[in-house]
């Protein structure tokens, strides 16, 4: 019995000392500013740009794709579809945050920098 007692006592030792040391928890905030960007998460709290890392997700970046004949046609109405086209192209998404959208983010553990993770939809 008093064995039984010590292993449970050690294992809420271990558990607590898991929670106290927040490895990581995932907060949800509201865009409130895009330049500077600002998210604020409660009325007492608003996260500076300075603390926020954000992902491909949540900002504006360029990539490369490839369209073959039939899609460009489809895409941008050649007639009758050329070759004259790379295989490649770069284009831009448009992604970065707006005012007003919900994002979900990770806080770092026993730290003040958050990972903004994407858009929360509702």
């Amino acid at each position: 019995m008093a064995s039984s007692n010590l292993i449970q006592l050690i294992q809420q030792i271990a558990v607590n000392a898991v929670k106290a040391m927040k490895p990581c928890d995932y907060i949800v905030g509201t865009v409130v500013s895009e330049k500077p960007l600002k998210i604020k998460v409660s009325q007492a709290l608003t996260l500076e740009e300075e603390f926020l890392h954000l992902t491909r997700n949540v900002t504006d970046f360029e990539t490369e794709f490839t369209l073959d004949q039939i899609g460009i046609y489809h895409v941008v109405h050649i007639d009758p579809p050329t070759d004259t086209w790379a295989d490649k192209q770069k284009v831009t998404i448009h992604n970065a945050l707006k005012t007003g959208e919900k994002v979900l983010m990770i806080q770092k553990s026993g730290g003040q920098d958050f990972i903004v993770i994407d858009r929360v939809v509702t």
